[in-house]
C-alpha cells in the first residue's frame, strides 16, 4: 500500500476494480488466495463457503498497491485508504462530504483502519474492509434518519454482507430501531453483526444480543445511554 508503487488511477471506479493486481504477500506469507483483479476478489467473496477462505480474499484485496491513504481524513494512528482519490478531490471541492466518508471517519474515531471499496459494475459488493487489531471485516455501509426507508435499508444492506454499519442522522425511536433489528436479524441467516453509529459512538449489536430476553430494555439503555 506504498503510494510510490501504485499504479496509474484509470477514470472510472469499475476500471480501478478491473486493473490487475500482482501476487501479493501478508506480513511476510504469501496469501492462500491469489486472484487476478479487485472486481473478481469481490465476486470470489461470496461464492466462498468458508471464513478462513473470504478472510483471504480480503487480506488479499487490502494488500494491492492501488489503495491511496486519504491523508485529510487519516489521522496519525488510523487511516482511511480508496482506490480512487482522484474522484473524492472532486466531490470534496463542492464542499460535500460522501455518507461513506462520514462513516469511515467515524470507524477511524473508533480505532479502525478503513478500505472504502468502490462498486464494480454487475458485481454484489460492500462499501467497506475495516481492520482493527490486524481482523479484517467487510461491511455494507447504510445512512438514515430513521424514516420509512430504514427497514428497506436494513434488509437490503444484509444481501451484500454479514455486518451492516447504519449511520443514523437524527434521533430514531428506540422501539422502532429495536423491532427493526430483530426483525433483520430473524429474516437473514448469514447476518452476524449491526454496527450503529449514533453521533461517533459506535454501537454493536451482535445476534446472540438480538435473541436475548431481555434485548428490548438493554438495547434502550445502551441507545439512550450517552457514553
Amino acid at each position: 500500500m506504498k503510494e510510490e508503487n501504485a499504479t496509474p488511477y484509470p477514470q472510472r471506479t469499475e476500471d480501478i476494480c478491473d486493473v490487475v493486481c500482482e501476487p501479493t504477500t501478508d506480513y511476510g506469507k504469501t496469501i492462500a488466495y491469489q486472484g487476478t483483479t479487485i472486481a473478481n476478489a469481490l465476486k470470489d467473496y461470496y461464492t466462498f463457503p468458508m471464513n478462513r477462505e473470504k478472510v483471504d480474499v480480503l487480506k488479499w484485496i487490502v494488500a494491492q498497491p492501488d489503495f491511496t491513504e486519504l491523508q485529510r481524513f487519516s489521522t496519525a494512528e488510523y487511516k482511511i485508504y480508496t482506490l480512487y482519490t482522484n474522484q473524492y478531490d472532486e466531490i470534496l471541492k463542492t464542499g460535500e462530504i460522501p455518507n461513506n466518508l462520514q462513516i469511515a471517519q467515524k470507524f477511524v474515531a473508533n480505532g479502525y483502519d478503513v478500505f472504502l471499496l468502490s462498486n464494480p459494475k454487475a458485481t454484489k459488493s460492500a462499501d467497506f474492509i475495516i481492520c482493527k487489531r490486524n481482523c479484517l471485516y467487510y461491511v455494507e455501509g447504510k445512512t438514515s434518519t430513521g424514516g420509512s426507508s430504514i427497514e428497506h435499508r436494513f434488509e437490503k444492506g444484509a444481501t451484500q454482507a454479514d455486518r451492516i454499519v447504519v449511520n443514523f442522522i437524527g434521533v430514531p425511536q428506540t422501539s422502532k430501531i429495536t423491532d427493526l433489528t430483530q426483525k433483520v436479524f430473524f429474516s437473514n441467516t448469514t447476518l452476524t453483526e449491526l454496527i450503529f453509529f449514533k453521533g461517533r459512538r459506535m454501537i454493536v449489536i451482535t445476534r446472540t444480543d438480538c435473541i436475548a430476553k431481555d434485548f428490548a430494555k438493554r438495547f434502550k439503555r445502551i441507545w439512550n445511554s450517552k457514553k
